[in-house]
C-alpha cells in the first residue's frame, strides 16, 4: 500500500481516483485515511496514514481457492460471526474483558487500533 504525501492545504483524500478495465478485469485506484475510535467513549484514538491502493477483484473461475485458503476462510468466518455477536452486545460476558485487553495493547509498539479487528484476531487465534 502506497502512502500519499499531499501538498499544503490538503490534509488527506478519500475515495476512488480512477476506474480502469483491462482484459476484462476492473481495477479501482482508491485513497483512504482510517479513523480509529474507542467503541465506548467514541473518542478518536488516532488516524492512519494517507494511503493509496489498487483494488481488483479475483476471478474465482480462473483462480479458485486453494485448500489452505478454504480452511483459513472457514476459520475466519467462524471468528467473525463470534466477534460480531460480542461487538454488537456490550453486555456480552467477553465484551469488557476484550475491551480492556484492547486498551492495554494500545501502548504497544505496533498496536491494533481497531477494536473489531482486535476481537476478530483474538478469537481467530483461540
Amino acid at each position: 500500500m502506497a502512502k500519499i504525501k499531499t501538498i499544503d492545504g490538503i490534509r488527506y483524500s478519500r475515495g476512488a481516483i480512477s476506474k480502469k478495465r483491462e482484459q476484462g478485469i476492473n481495477h479501482f485506484t482508491n485513497t483512504r485515511v482510517k479513523e480509529f475510535k474507542d467503541p465506548i467513549t467514541g473518542e478518536t484514538i488516532g488516524l492512519g496514514p494517507n494511503e493509496m491502493y489498487l483494488q481488483s477483484y479475483r476471478d474465482y473461475s480462473e483462480h479458485p481457492l486453494t485448500e489452505g485458503e478454504k480452511s483459513q476462510r472457514a476459520k475466519w468466518s467462524i471468528a467473525c460471526k463470534a466477534a460480531n455477536a460480542i461487538i454488537k452486545d456490550k453486555s456480552h460476558p467477553r465484551y469488557m474483558e476484550l475491551y480492556h485487553r484492547w486498551r492495554e495493547q494500545l501502548s504497544a509498539e505496533k498496536p491494533c487500533k481497531q477494536f473489531p479487528n482486535f476481537v476478530r484476531a483474538v478469537l481467530a487465534s483461540e
